[in-house]
């Protein structure tokens, strides 16, 4: 009994800074990690958003068939592995959008950086919708 008093009287105090120390690593890793997350309505994720832009534009580029994909939406998570090119860690949204955005991401080289290389970055992939002739809407 003497022994297992002893162990708690160790245990204890290890648990709780163990607990204290992943609190702030997880603010800190919280706020690093939104550095790569867009937010319109926040002030200070414009290098962000400039950058989910440029991923949306560079993968379109290479999405021939977006229009088999209209109205869906994938929140595709990355990993930045190397100059140009990104690990996909998850996706998030209609299942054959995020199949396909996953696979754009995989084949398409020379992507962007995001702003925090270092940290997850994210981005809501949807399809480019191509404008109307102005003769189909009845316009020109």
């Amino acid at each position: 009994m003497h022994s297992a008093n002893r162990l708690a009287r160790f245990l204890l105090p290890s648990a709780i800074l163990f607990l204290a120390v992943s609190c702030v690593n997880h603010q800190e890793t919280a706020q690093s990690a939104s550095d790569n997350l867009c937010d319109p309505a926040k002030p200070g994720t414009a290098a962000s958003c400039k950058w989910a832009n440029e991923m949306q534009q560079k993968l379109n580029a290479s999405f021939t068939d977006a229009h088999r994909y209209s109205g869906q939406r994938c929140r595709v998570t990355l990993l930045w592995s190397q100059p140009g090119r990104f690990a996909v860690i998850r996706a998030e949204g209609d299942e054959p959008l995020c199949l396909r955005a996953w696979q754009l991401v995989g084949g398409t080289s020379a992507l962007p950086a995001p702003p925090n290389p270092q940290q997850p970055a994210w981005f809501e992939f949807a399809p480019a919708t191509p404008q109307a002739p102005p003769a189909a809407t009845g316009a020109g």
